[in-house]
C-alpha cells in the first residue's frame, strides 16, 4: 500500500482523511442554534452573565438514535455524534489577504494589503 501513496517520491496520490470528528457540528445535515443564543450561553458559562442560560441546541432531521434504521428529528447539542454523520464540506482556502512590502533602491515605496498594490508596480511586474 506504501506505493500507491509514494509511488516516485511525489505527492500523495489520495486526498487526506478528514481529521475532525464525527460531531453534529461538523455534520452537513445538522441546523446550528442562533448566534445570540450561542453567544448568550458562552458569557453565563465564563460568569460574565447571571442569567441562567441553557445550552444552546441544533436540530437535525436525520439522527439514527439506538438501533433503528429509520432517520428521526431531534435537537442535538453540536457535540453530539450519530451513525448518520456526513461531514460538511471544508470552506474553500481564501485567497489573497497578504501584507506587502515593495522596495526600490533599498526604500520603502509602498506597504499595503495584496489585493491593493497600485498598478504601475503591477505593470513593472507585467513588462506592460
Amino acid at each position: 500500500m506504501t506505493a500507491l501513496r509514494e509511488h516516485n517520491g511525489g505527492p500523495a496520490l489520495e486526498e487526506p482523511a478528514d481529521t475532525r470528528p464525527g460531531q453534529c457540528k461538523h455534520c452537513r445535515h445538522w441546523k446550528a442554534p442562533s448566534e445570540g443564543e450561542q453567544q448568550a450561553y458562552e458569557a453565563f458559562r465564563l460568569g460574565l452573565s447571571r442569567r441562567r442560560v441553557r445550552r444552546p441546541t441544533g436540530a437535525c432531521d436525520r439522527v439514527l438514535i439506538g438501533n433503528s434504521r429509520v432517520p428521526a428529528f431531534s435537537a442535538t447539542v453540536g457535540e453530539f455524534g450519530c451513525r448518520n454523520f456526513e461531514a460538511t464540506p471544508l470552506p474553500p482556502m481564501p485567497k489573497g489577504g497578504g501584507f506587502v512590502t515593495i522596495w526600490q533602491g533599498g526604500h520603502i515605496v509602498w506597504e499595503g494589503h495584496e489585493e491593493a498594490i497600485p498598478a504601475r508596480f503591477l505593470q513593472e511586474d507585467l513588462a506592460l
